[in-house]
């Protein structure tokens, strides 16, 4: 009996180191080789791009903000809230817009057919003209100079989104300028910066009928001053000069 007790221990403790054994080995052996696998080649190389992105975008905020991170933080959220209130404001803008087209365009088409154009836009360039925002009030002020029997509605057009103010054409006008200049030289000398005052004095000083409006544009932005333009008025040179004279001279020291 108790050799056969011992036979049957013998046989249990074969059985239970055997069913040790592939316990253990499911647990040493497949699982650890499966942690062993090499990493793929693009997983390691997508990585290493990844961190070179990221480092390159961070050098290159911190540059841009002269490599202070508070700054940089600071602009970048101004950045993005700025992105969002200009595309909300573009929003209620086209809205406006078409709200305005559907309850004003018939008005504005039957006002702008009461304007002294010196050729009666058609439908549709009125309707170019009320698409681009041209304002009924600016082209009645036009018509009140007695100016637009000289431009059609594409001149007016080009004026009115250059910014030129009523008040500048009003005052080529009073100093009997504007019917010596187009529209796109009131544009040029407004654009240019030329102001009234200097319009005036070459005015006062007769020299508007000797020069057109590219050589007005020419004195100033050469630097040629009022002062300079007076002075060869009172020694009675102007009628004897053309402006590129003018700006050497000016530019001589004379």
């Amino acid at each position: 009996m108790s050799r056969q007790r011992n036979k049957n221990r013998l046989t249990n403790d074969l059985d239970s180191g055997e069913e040790e054994k592939d316990f253990s080995d499911f647990y040493s052996d497949e699982v650890p080789k499966e942690k062993r696998k090499p990493s793929d080649p693009e997983d390691i190389l997508s990585r290493r791009n990844t961190w070179v992105i990221g480092i390159f975008i961070v050098v290159t905020v911190l540059w841009r903000f002269d490599w202070s991170p508070m700054k940089a933080a600071y602009g970048i959220g101004t950045s993005i809230t700025n992105l969002f209130d200009s595309e909300e404001t573009q929003s209620v803008g086209q809205t406006s817009n078409s709200d305005a087209m559907n309850l004003t365009q018939l008005d504005y088409l039957d006002r702008v057919r009461q304007l002294d154009f010196g050729s009666t836009p058609s439908t549709s360039q009125i309707t170019t003209l009320y698409n681009r925002g041209v304002s009924i009030d600016y082209l009645e002020a036009l018509d009140d100079v007695d100016y637009l029997d000289e431009l059609n509605y594409s001149g007016v057009i080009g004026i009115y989104t250059s910014g030129v103010p009523i008040s500048y054409i009003e005052h080529l006008e009073n100093i009997d300028y504007l019917e010596e200049v187009n529209y796109s030289g009131i544009i040029g000398l407004y654009t240019s910066g030329v102001p009234e005052s200097y319009l005036s004095v070459l005015d006062d000083v007769d020299y508007l009928d000797e020069v057109n409006y590219s050589g007005i544009i020419g004195l100033y932005t050469s630097g040629v001053s009022e002062g300079f333009l007076q002075g060869l008025y009172q020694r009675d040179l102007l009628d004897d000069m053309n402006y590129s004279e003018i700006i050497r001279l000016h530019q001589s020291g004379g």
